[in-house]
């Protein structure tokens, strides 16, 4: 595995376990594998999405319930309420979620 993905996935970790409910990172399904061994070392856990041809999202979260929240937003975000829920998702304040929602 190339460093700067393995650096990804540490830092991913890294603000999931400060706090943020979730992170997630494009990732080619050659290192899925390696990836699940990192999130595992940090006492995280992982979920994986097909994005395109070898390619998936790879999710991080430590909550077990985040896991239903994940499942349940979509991979393009349509509404106000998609755009909130993803915002949380990620860890984002109110105020950073209302300019965002503001400008689109």
């Amino acid at each position: 595995m190339d460093e700067v993905i393995k650096h990804e996935i540490t830092m991913n970790c890294y603000y999931v376990k400060r706090g943020k409910p979730a992170a997630s990172m494009a990732l080619q399904e050659r290192y899925v594998e390696q990836a699940i061994t990192i999130t595992k070392d940090d006492n995280l856990n992982s979920y994986v999405e097909n994005l395109a041809e070898d390619w998936v999202t790879f999710w991080i979260y430590k909550y077990t319930h985040i896991l239903e929240v994940i499942k349940a937003t979509p991979q393009t975000p349509k509404t106000t309420f998609d755009n909130w829920l993803l915002g949380k998702l990620y860890g984002y304040d109110e105020v950073s979620i209302d300019e965002f929602v503001r400008r689109k």
